[in-house]
């Protein structure tokens, strides 16, 4: 008679369920799978000896069966199995159907059952707008604030290509990554895994290593340029210190992401994303005024976007918070690539209408006389009113990006140290301290870190990584023939998400490896330049 436990969900976002079930006796013989299912209320129930898991390769608990997932879409004549677990026995189902998720997330139900049961599950499935919320604020960050700085001298139309090609390359990254984190989660048996886990079934120990020296410089040097920022701003308007500005809203909101329950989190994410949205229109109007339809045509150099590239790829990192959309919507393929797509053209949209709204006020006479573009100082010079909403729209789009890197950070150090306990402060207190004091030890560190994250730990992280992977995911080696088989059982769930083949892998990695090296290259050249002055001197 010893329970056996089951967990549906992650650890944080999605919420992990465990649930014990219990024989009455060890002669119970065990009831066909789904009997034990309210088709109408979408309610599981706790009765005797029921498995109800995924297919994976582990256990997801003592004594539990691979978990299969419920709810099944019938859409192409592939075979679909379904094991059923029975005392020494088992039966085989086929039918022409498509699973649509690996798992069904699920919660106690308050409901009575009318037969003195306790312990009634009903599904509690992700939010789809919930998790567009969670990627389009993770996207709309400090990168934005920089655009028009960035591309003043490619000019309108210049930087609206490169703004479209680095969100298709972003996108398909993401789906990459996706793709990977999907099939991960399959074969370990549950959610909530996160890139770690991912490199190094994929790539190996030096994959994970790699990714672990990128991921943590990449979340500390964007959160030091967020805590910094913040502090900034709080601190002028207010006229109290920066550090502690920067100490109470890394503590402020940190402390929140870690106490919230998982729904209060979800819509307060939301009111930070209509926030953004809601001071971004009339900023957006304030800036129009001057916009002069000649200088957003007559700008044009196509030689300065090169220089462009990495602080735009910065604008569309997302890839952070794919594992925990992944697993807030249940291993849902059409779901989570809806979310990612959707979730990224809102910033697209944002980005290009912010470019234009503030170049267009910039002619050729004034970039050939040198004029250096701030847009926030020249927004926030026309009114009184226009430096609230620059000021208000900046902390809202910052925090929106703050909360995703540090859940994105937490779950990375969860999934690489192995804390897995609800409620464990040591990921938070490891992703929240170092930054902050780097960011009150620096307190102008803040263009710099966009410009150092983005040339580098974006690039190699979200632009050379997924393709790799997915690489290895397909092709490599012990994986390839593993995958291919768990994506004919699993019927459509675990299907390639981006096309293109190896070819199309090859070149996704490439393009990030080119402007990798060019930026190597120029750092470099920058330097030895700065150490021929210094000795010349």
């Amino acid at each position: 008679m010893n329970p056996a436990t089951l967990s549906l969900g992650a650890p944080r976002v999605g919420a992990a369920l465990r649930c014990a079930f219990a024989s009455r006796s060890d002669q119970t013989p065990r009831r066909p799978l789904g009997s034990d299912i309210d088709a109408d209320k979408r309610m599981i129930s706790t009765r005797p000896a029921l498995r109800y898991c995924l297919p994976a390769t582990k256990g997801l608990g003592a004594g539990a069966a691979p978990l299969r997932s419920a709810d099944r879409r019938r859409r192409s004549p592939r075979t679909a199995t379904r094991a059923v677990s029975g005392e020494g026995s088992s039966e085989e189902e086929c039918a022409p159907e498509t699973l649509e998720r690996l798992w069904s997330n699920v919660a106690p139900s308050s409901e009575p059952t009318g037969t003195g049961q306790t312990g009634r599950l009903l599904r509690s499935p992700g939010s789809l707008p919930g998790a567009i919320a969670l990627v389009a604020g993770t996207t709309v960050g400090a990168g934005m604030l920089a655009l028009p700085a960035v591309c003043q001298r490619s000019g309108f139309v210049p930087s609206t290509c490169t703004l479209a090609v680095c969100w298709l390359y972003m996108v398909a990254t993401g789906l990459l990554l996706l793709e990977v984190n999907l099939d991960t989660m399959c074969e370990a048996g549950g959610g909530g895994v996160s890139l770690i886990s991912m490199t190094e079934r994929t790539l190996g120990k030096n994959g994970t290593r790699f990714a672990w020296c990128a991921y943590v410089f990449l979340h500390y040097a964007l959160l030091v340029a967020y805590v910094s920022r913040v502090g900034e701003i709080v601190g002028d308007a207010t006229h109290l210190d920066r550090s502690i500005c920067s100490v109470a809203f890394a503590a402020g909101l940190g402390g929140f992401v870690y106490a919230a329950p998982d729904k209060t989190l979800e819509n307060v994410n939301n009111a930070l994303v209509a926030a953004v949205i809601g001071t971004f229109l009339p900023l957006l109007l304030i800036a129009s005024r001057g916009v002069d339809v000649a200088n957003l045509l007559e700008v044009s150099d196509w030689s300065a976007v090169p220089g462009t590239v990495a602080v735009i790829a910065l604008a569309f990192v997302y890839h952070n918070v794919i594992p925990v959309v992944a697993t807030q919507l249940e291993g849902d393929r059409n779901k989570s690539r809806v979310a990612l797509i959707a979730g990224t053209a809102i910033p697209f949209v944002m980005f290009t209408l912010w470019d234009g709204a503030v170049l267009g006020g910039v002619s050729a006479e004034d970039l050939a006389a040198g004029v250096n573009l701030d847009p926030l100082s020249t927004l926030q010079g026309m009114s009184p009113a226009a430096a609230g909403l620059v000021k208000s729209f900046s902390v809202f789009a910052i925090s929106t990006s703050f909360l995703g890197f540090v859940l994105g950070l937490v779950d990375f150090l969860s999934d690489g140290f192995g804390w897995k306990e609800r409620g464990d402060a040591r990921p938070y207190i490891c992703t929240l301290i170092p930054p902050t004091i780097f960011a009150v030890s620096n307190p102008d560190v803040f263009l710099s870190a966009l410009d150092t994250a983005g040339a580098f730990g974006v690039l190699t992280l979200f632009g050379c990584l997924p393709p790799a992977m997915a690489w290895a995911n397909r092709h490599g080696d012990g994986l390839g023939d593993a995958c291919a088989a768990r994506r004919e059982e699993m019927c459509g769930v675990l299907d390639p998400l981006v096309p293109g083949g190896r070819v199309g892998l090859g070149l996704l990695f490439g393009a990030a490896a080119a402007v990798v090296a060019s930026e190597a290259v120029e750092k470099v050249g920058d330097a030895v330049q700065v150490a021929g002055s210094i000795g010349g001197a």
